[in-house]
């Protein structure tokens, strides 16, 4: 696991750098946060991101939590372990607010650290290896957009298929299993919005995100009368439909859950 440790004191910083590496983690770190978010950009585009943040949260520059919560923002995909001297409880709060993976008071106990980071390893393989069970279908009328987004999407371990019209992708639809669908709004023949009532004819088990070249309100609402998961102005970045796209399972995952549930208490 690629790990970024992110504290003003340099000694905590190689101490935490020293146990992570003994323990075959890649572990950089940085004294300033105030060049990390464009550092975790610049990783996503070598294509070697970083998995865990270790943050502190009292830094002279800019606090923890409000550097994690800009991450979050920018949707950059990256857990965060955040670490304070002070036990205090609007931390803690805040920190659980912005989905943080774990809280650990200074002086950091390495036992509880292994531990800490362990659990977030664990989790992202089991993620990581359930994500390769669901189906994306990508349908917009420009073919290299819409390969692009096939193989970034492919990267990261989903079955991919794509379409140019939204009669191939209807097609494609009726023959296969889809689990997330991302169709353009402006397409020859059809709106990806009226694509999406005709899948939802065939199959109402899947998420959809929708992306557009044009800023229009009324397809927005539209949208949202639907229950379109996501809506991407194009130029899409591909960071924030890969995050889309995992928020998107993740909700369909937690629905199918329920729906068993039901079915089983009928």
């Amino acid at each position: 696991m690629r790990i970024l440790i992110v504290d003003d004191e340099i000694g905590i910083c190689q101490r935490l750098q020293r146990e992570l590496q003994k323990e075959g983690h890649q572990a950089d770190y940085q004294t300033s946060p105030l060049g990390v978010l464009e550092e975790l950009k610049a990783a996503r585009r070598a294509g070697n991101p970083f998995n865990l943040l270790l943050l502190n949260v009292t830094m002279p520059e800019l606090d923890g939590l409000t550097l994690f919560a800009r991450i979050r923002e920018q949707r950059l995909g990256v857990e965060a372990i955040i670490m304070t001297g002070y036990r205090d409880e609007q931390i803690v709060i805040e920190a659980i607010r912005l989905n943080a993976k774990d809280y650990l008071n200074k002086p950091v106990s390495l036992e509880q650290l292994g531990a800490a980071v362990f659990r977030v390893g664990g989790e992202a393989i089991k993620h990581s290896n359930d994500y390769r069970k669901y189906h994306i279908l990508v349908v917009d009328d420009e073919p290299r957009l819409c390969r692009r987004i096939g193989r970034e999407l492919e990267k990261e371990g989903y079955r991919t298929a794509t379409a140019f019209s939204p009669d191939e992708g209807i097609a494609y639809f009726k023959r296969n299993r889809v689990d997330v669908l991302i169709a353009d709004v402006k397409m020859p023949g059809m709106s990806g919005l009226e694509m999406l009532e005709r899948c939802r004819q065939i199959n109402a088990d899947f998420v959809t995100i929708i992306t557009t070249g044009h800023g229009d309100h009324d397809v927005a609402t539209e949208s949202l009368h639907l229950g379109v998961y996501d809506y991407l102005k194009k130029p899409i970045s591909l960071e924030e439909l890969v995050t889309s796209v995992k928020r998107g399972i993740e909700r369909l995952r937690i629905s199918r859950a329920l729906a068993a549930v039901k079915e089983a208490q009928e």
